[in-house]
C-alpha cells in the first residue's frame, strides 16, 4: 500500500507540473517581456556585428548558444534587422533608384548634330567646305508622354517595395511562431518524459519488488516512454532545422542560436472582414502596381497614336571657299512620310495590353479575396479551438489521469483505463501546440494580407 501511495503522489505530483509548466514558462516571458523596457532597434543592432555576406564567421567562432549581452531574439528584433539589412529590400531599392535615372533619361530632348548635308570638297583653289547643324523637334508630346509612363514603372517599383517588404515580415512572422510552436514541443515532450519515466520507474518497483502488477503493463509504459523519447529526439531535430529557416529568411544564417522570446498564449489580433476585403481590393501594394499598369498602359497607348505624326529634323548650314563667290547658306528639313507604315501594329497591341491590364487588376482582387477568406477560415477555427482546448479540454485530460490513477489505486478501473487516460493528456498537448501554432502562422498570413506594420 506505501507503494501504492508513493506512485500515486509522485504521477501526480510530475502531470500536475508538465502540465502547467510549459504555458507558466510562456506567460512568465511575457509578463518579463512587458516589465523590462525594450532597447531601441538602433541599439539592439549595435549589439550585433552586422556580418557582410562572403564574410561570415567560421562555424567554429559560433556560439553555440546566445550569449548574456545579446539582446532577447523577439518577433520585433529580428523584423527589425531584416527590414535594415535584407538584400531583397536592397535589391528593390536599386531598382527603384534604376527606374528613377530611366524616367529622366525618357523625357530628355533629343541633342543638335553637327551635320550640313553636303559634302566637303577638297580641290585645290576650288574647295569648298560647310558648316551646320541639325536638331529633331519632336512633335504631340511624344517625350512627354515617354516621361509620364517612366514615371508610372517608378511608382510600381516603390510599390513592388512594399509588396516584398511586407510578404518578407509574413515570412518571418509565420516561421517565428513556427519555430517558437517547435520550441514548445522540445519543454512539453521534455515533460512528457518525466511523466512516462515515472510511471515506467514505479510500474517496475510494483513488478520486480512489490509484486503486484504484470509485465504486460511494464512493457507498455515503457513503450510509451520510448515513444515519447523518440518524439523529444525529432523535436530538437526538427527545431534545429526551424531555426536554420528562420535564419535564412532574416538574411543571417547563424543569427539564430538561442532560443526565442515570445508567447503562443497571448493576446491574439482581432480582424474584421469587411475591413480586409476592402483593403485588398483598394489599397493593397498589388492593386496599386496594378492600378498603375492600368495607367502606364494608357499613356503608352497614347505615345503609340502619336507615333504616326513626324518629328521633323532641320538645321541650318554655310558654305564657304578658297575662292571668292562660293559662299551659300541653306536650310535643310526632313522628315519621314507615314504612307505604309502609320505604326498600326503597335496602336494594336497598346490597345490589347491596356485591357489586359484591366483584366489583371480584376484577377488580383480576386486572388487576394480568396487568400484572405481562406486564412481568416483557418485562423478563426483555430482560435476557436484554442479557446476550447485552454478552457475545457486540457483541464479535463487532467482531471482525467487523476481519476484514472486514482481508480487504479483502489482496483476501480483496469490498468487499460490509467493507460488510456495518460495518452490522453500526452496527445492532447501536443494537440494544443499544433493549434496554437496554426493560430498564430495564419494571423501572420491576414497582418501580411492587412500590411499590418505592427504585428501582433
Amino acid at each position: 500500500m506505501a507503494v501504492k501511495n508513493l506512485w500515486h503522489r509522485t504521477v501526480m505530483l510530475v502531470a500536475a507540473l508538465a502540465v502547467a509548466a510549459p504555458l507558466c514558462a510562456q506567460e512568465r516571458t511575457a509578463r518579463v517581456s512587458l516589465r523590462q523596457p525594450k532597447p531601441a532597434a538602433s541599439e539592439q543592432l549595435k549589439s550585433r556585428p552586422l556580418v557582410i555576406r562572403g564574410a561570415e564567421p567560421d562555424p567554429a567562432d559560433t556560439p553555440d548558444s546566445q550569449s548574456a549581452d545579446s539582446p532577447p531574439l523577439t518577433l520585433d528584433y529580428l523584423s527589425t534587422w531584416a527590414a535594415e539589412n535584407h538584400p531583397l529590400l536592397r535589391r528593390d531599392r536599386a531598382r527603384i533608384e534604376s527606374a528613377g535615372g530611366s524616367a529622366i533619361q525618357a523625357g530628355l530632348y533629343p541633342n543638335p548634330r553637327f551635320d550640313t548635308n553636303n559634302p566637303q570638297v577638297f580641290n585645290g583653289k576650288n574647295s569648298l567646305f560647310n558648316a551646320g547643324v541639325m536638331q529633331e523637334f519632336v512633335v504631340k508630346g511624344k517625350r512627354q508622354l515617354d516621361r509620364a509612363a517612366a514615371l508610372r514603372a517608378v511608382q510600381q517599383s516603390e510599390f513592388a517595395l512594399v509588396q516584398d517588404r511586407y510578404a518578407l515580415l509574413t515570412q518571418i512572422r509565420s516561421q517565428f511562431y513556427t519555430t517558437l510552436a517547435a520550441q514548445v514541443r522540445v519543454e512539453v515532450f521534455t515533460r512528457l518524459l518525466k511523466i512516462t519515466e515515472a510511471s515506467l520507474k514505479t510500474a517496475q518497483d510494483r513488478f520486480f519488488n512489490a509484486k503486484i502488477a504484470n509485465k504486460a503493463e511494464v512493457l507498455l509504459l515503457d513503450i510509451d516512454y520510448n515513444k515519447t523519447l523518440a518524439d523529444l529526439e525529432n523535436a530538437k531535430r526538427i527545431l534545429a532545422g526551424e531555426r536554420s529557416q528562420l535564419a535564412a529568411i532574416v538574411g543571417m544564417p547563424g543569427l539564430i542560436q538561442g532560443s526565442l522570446t515570445g508567447s503562443l498564449t497571448g493576446q491574439t489580433p482581432d480582424f474584421d472582414v469587411k475591413i480586409m476585403d476592402q483593403f485588398v481590393t483598394s489599397d493593397h501594394a498589388l492593386v496599386q502596381i496594378s492600378k498603375l499598369e492600368i495607367d502606364k498602359n494608357k499613356v503608352l497607348l497614347q505615345r503609340a497614336e502619336a507615333e504616326p505624326y513626324p518629328n521633323i529634323t532641320l538645321g541650318p548650314a554655310y558654305q564657304w571657299g578658297l575662292s571668292q563667290g562660293n559662299d551659300q547658306y541653306w536650310l535643310t528639313v526632313t522628315f519621314p512620310i507615314p504612307v505604309s507604315d502609320r505604326n498600326q501594329g503597335n496602336i494594336m497591341a497598346a490597345r490589347a495590353n491596356v485591357r489586359d491590364s484591366v483584366e489583371s487588376l480584376g484577377t488580383v482582387q480576386l486572388e487576394l479575396l480568396r487568400q484572405v477568406a481562406d486564412s481568416f477560415s483557418k485562423y478563426r477555427g483555430a482560435q476557436k479551438q484554442a479557446q476550447r482546448y485552454k478552457a475545457k479540454i486540457i483541464p479535463d485530460s487532467i482531471e482525467a489521469l487523476r481519476l484514472a490513477r486514482s481508480g487504479y489505486d483502489t482496483g476501480l478501473f483496469e490498468f487499460a483505463e490509467y493507460l488510456q487516460a495518460q495518452r490522453t493528456l500526452m496527445q492532447t498537448q501536443k494537440d494544443y501546440v499544433d493549434v496554437l501554432e496554426t493560430v498564430w502562422t495564419s494571423a501572420a498570413t491576414l497582418a501580411g494580407l492587412l500590411q499590418m506594420e505592427q504585428f501582433p
